[in-house]
């Protein structure tokens, strides 16, 4: 896969990671994320990465886009453009 730099970077859009447990838990914050990081072992981070560098280019710019990583079910959703109160349900 080629991912070609753009003239203005600037223009592209945020992309976080949100993980859920079990428990239905939310995780968001990386120090949260350390201390459960052995329950998403199963993931491919180079996978990750990948869409992470492909949904910025597709999020608007004042817009930001989650790949939820769901623990229950080894699940992974992405949404596009969503609003600042985007919670993902707590199970899949």
């Amino acid at each position: 896969m080629k991912i070609y730099a753009s003239e203005n970077a600037s223009t592209l859009g945020t992309v976080n990671t949100i993980h859920v447990l079990k428990t239905g838990e939310i995780v968001k914050g990386l120090q949260e994320y350390q201390k459960v990081e052995n329950h998403f072992s199963w993931v491919d981070r180079k996978s990750i990465v990948e869409k992470i560098l492909r949904l910025r280019m597709l999020t608007d710019e004042k817009k930001s886009s989650v790949i939820v990583l769901y623990e229950e079910g080894h699940h992974i959703r992405e949404f596009i453009n969503i609003d600042q109160t985007f919670t993902p349900l707590a199970y899949c």
